[in-house]
């Protein structure tokens, strides 16, 4: 019997949804994110009464929340990386690349951001396997 889909925890990986930041890729496991973009478009009237509109570039953001995350990549549900990573981005990275795909066939938005907020609280600490897990949440926002 040939085996033709790869299964990882009982998920699909053609099912799994896609998150990475700077090539690497993040956990989804408990993650839900919202994409937004922000229109940036001025009206000005001209002085025969004609109204044109001015688009400049659009800012795109992407949030993340996470209510259970692990702290490394050995601990999380799918072996993407977790909460250590995601923190050394917020506090050591001026600037990174964010990738994601919310549906299996669809098409993976990519664009360069920052990390505009960072919030995070330790929620368990598990002794007998060495692990803590947190709930995070941050914002990327396009440059």
């Amino acid at each position: 019997m040939a085996v033709t889909d790869f299964t990882y925890n009982n998920q699909s990986a053609g099912l799994v949804k896609y998150l990475s930041l700077n090539g690497t890729e993040l956990t989804v496991g408990s993650a839900t994110h919202t994409a937004t973009e922000q229109i940036n478009a001025n009206d000005i009237e001209t002085v025969s009464g004609r109204i044109k509109r001015y688009h400049r570039k659009n800012k795109r953001s992407l949030s993340v929340n996470y209510s259970y995350l692990a702290h490394s990549s050995t601990k999380t549900v799918d072996g993407r990386q977790g909460r250590d990573f995601i923190y050394n981005l917020a506090v050591n990275s001026p600037q990174v690349t964010v990738a994601y795909k919310d549906e299996p066939t669809g098409l993976t938005v990519s664009y360069t951001g920052f990390i505009d907020s960072y919030q995070e609280s330790i929620i368990r600490r598990d002794p007998a396997t060495q692990c803590i897990y947190y709930t995070a949440s941050f914002e990327i926002v396009e440059a």
